[in-house]
């Protein structure tokens, strides 16, 4: 199973890791990206609907969501979808 897919993820921004016990606190766009990656959309398709959906240029969310998904593969939680 994904790691990804062993966080329950509150719509308040809460994921709970239930393999491991640990929780994190998320804001509204690492919710967002999170959700997408356990949808299974590569980095690209999430670069592209969130820029598109928040008017930003794609080399900010690009930048965004790299550092995101750094964070996640440090926690041991990559998804693999990239």
């Amino acid at each position: 199973m994904s790691p990804l897919l062993s966080l329950n993820v509150s719509n308040d921004g809460f994921a709970f890791n239930t393999a491991t016990g640990e929780s994190y606190i998320l804001n509204c766009c690492a919710r967002l990206i999170l959700n997408r990656l356990r949808s299974g959309e590569t980095q690209e398709q999430i670069v592209d609907a969130l820029s598109r959906e928040f008017g930003i240029a794609q080399s900010r969310v690009e930048h965004d969501v790299t550092d995101f998904l750094q964070q996640l593969h440090i926690l041991g939680l990559s998804g693999g979808n990239s």
